[in-house]
């Protein structure tokens, strides 16, 4: 038998004897649901010379199964009026449908053909292939974009965290479908999955179909100790990326947010605390940070603060785009309200953030697709999946102390800081770095 623990009123968590743990969020008051297959697999768990396989697989998985092929693929989940997506990350691959709550089983046998069948047509490979070089080579000729994989870089550094998602155009063009076969073997695996599904569907039925589809899914090939992640070290560095056919430069800065106590709760608690942060330096338009750069002192249009997240790691991101002659106004002007924020938070943007932060869960809770996700992320992140009206009183509890905390503990911390765009030097960015220190 399969551990339970929840109830049929709320979010139903059981591990499967393989370790698949299958995950249902039901929503009631909706006639929609999404289902899908999470696995704990990306970038991270690539090297030099595999980094993007996990891209080309998520792209590959729906090139054709033992029983249909792409055509079939598609107009299965289409009849039935069916969204079908995927996406790959630093630490995770996943596979997902929305459509009728009552097509619900239908959308997981289809998600699971993808997932667990997959042949991976040596002629479809060859063509996804050329499209994907494609799609590296618009990402890399994008500035935006571009500033966004050297963030990763000035972070991490050479680890792979620090690697692009998508891969180097080189990898690409040579995978072949042996490598692809190798790494589904070694990550497409029991214990790095997580079925899921929210909306109004019948979860018992559900789960007895997800358990019939995955109970044979093969473990690791390894101990499981030696697949537990492990968080890649902070490196902090300054890096540049010139691009002489725009007129503006792309920053991003980012600081380390580590958790303090490995508890699911408190971890949750170092979460939203984390996004509490966030908040209250850059969202919204009445923000210090968007008050100051861009009402007050007109350096930039956009501008905004963020955590960066995953399963073991996260980071505080500030993001602007300017002109070269107010690059050094900006960074200087960001550098000084993150001090004033590890000094003292002003209760009235702290009050600003809980708000933003509650009305983004609740409206996340009201669509199926964002719970399932929020659920898994949390799942991944903690082991457990709080309930909303934990969450909620959770950040009304959060103190200004905790969230100084953060802005402080961020600052023992060298930035990592990318520019790209006109006028991008590796010496500019290190100069940034230094203003930012104070």
């Amino acid at each position: 038998m399969a551990s339970i623990s929840g109830s049929p009123a709320a979010t139903v968590l059981r591990t499967l004897p393989n370790g698949v743990r299958l995950l249902a969020v039901p929503m009631p008051q909706v006639q929609s649901a999404s289902v899908g297959v999470f696995l704990r697999v990306g970038s991270r768990d690539e090297t030099p010379a595999t980094n993007g396989i996990s891209h080309v697989l998520e792209h590959m998985a729906f090139k054709g199964t033992a029983t249909r092929s792409v055509q079939a693929i598609n107009l299965d989940a289409e009849r039935l009026g069916a969204d079908v997506n995927a996406f790959t990350g630093k630490d995770s691959t996943a596979y997902f449908m929305t459509g009728l709550g009552r097509h619900a089983n239908h959308l997981l046998s289809m998600t699971a053909d993808i997932v667990l069948n997959s042949t991976f047509p040596e002629d479809e490979l060859q063509r996804e292939l050329e499209v994907i070089r494609q799609e590296a080579i618009e990402y890399d000729e994008d500035p935006q974009d571009s500033a966004d994989d050297l963030l990763d870089r000035a972070i991490w550094g050479d680890a792979s965290m620090g690697m692009p998602v998508i891969g180097t155009l080189e990898n690409i063009e040579g995978f072949r479908r042996d490598d692809l076969v190798r790494h589904v073997q070694a990550h497409y695996v029991a214990d790095k999955t997580i079925v899921a599904a929210a909306g109004h569907f019948d979860v018992e039925g559900w789960m007895a179909l997800a358990e019939e589809l995955f109970g044979a899914m093969p473990a690791s090939p390894a101990a499981p100790a030696t697949q537990a992640p492990v968080p890649a070290a902070y490196v902090g560095q300054a890096l540049a990326r010139r691009f002489t056919q725009v007129s503006q430069v792309f920053v991003n800065i980012a600081y380390p947010i580590a958790p303090s106590d490995p508890q699911a709760v408190a971890q949750t608690r170092w979460r939203l605390t984390a996004q509490l942060a966030a908040n209250l330096l850059g969202s919204g338009m009445s923000s210090p940070l968007s008050d100051t750069i861009r009402e007050k002192l007109g350096l930039a249009y956009t501008v905004d603060a963020s955590i960066d997240k995953g399963d073991i790691w996260a980071n505080f991101v500030v993001s602007a785009v300017t002109t070269p002659d107010k690059l050094d106004a900006l960074v200087a002007a960001t550098g000084d309200l993150l001090r004033a924020h590890a000094a003292a938070i002003d209760p009235v943007h702290l009050e600003r953030a809980r708000n933003q932060l509650t009305v983004s869960r609740v409206r996340t809770a009201e669509r199926t697709y964002g719970t399932m996700e929020q659920a898994v992320e949390e799942l991944l992140a903690t082991g457990t999946v709080m309930p909303m009206d934990e969450a909620l009183a959770l950040i009304e509890d959060i103190g200004a102390h905790e969230v100084r905390a953060v802005f402080e503990g961020m600052l023992a911390h060298a930035p990592a800081v990318a520019i790209t765009g006109k006028g991008a030097t590796a010496r500019q960015a290190k100069g940034l770095a230094t203003r930012l220190a104070g």
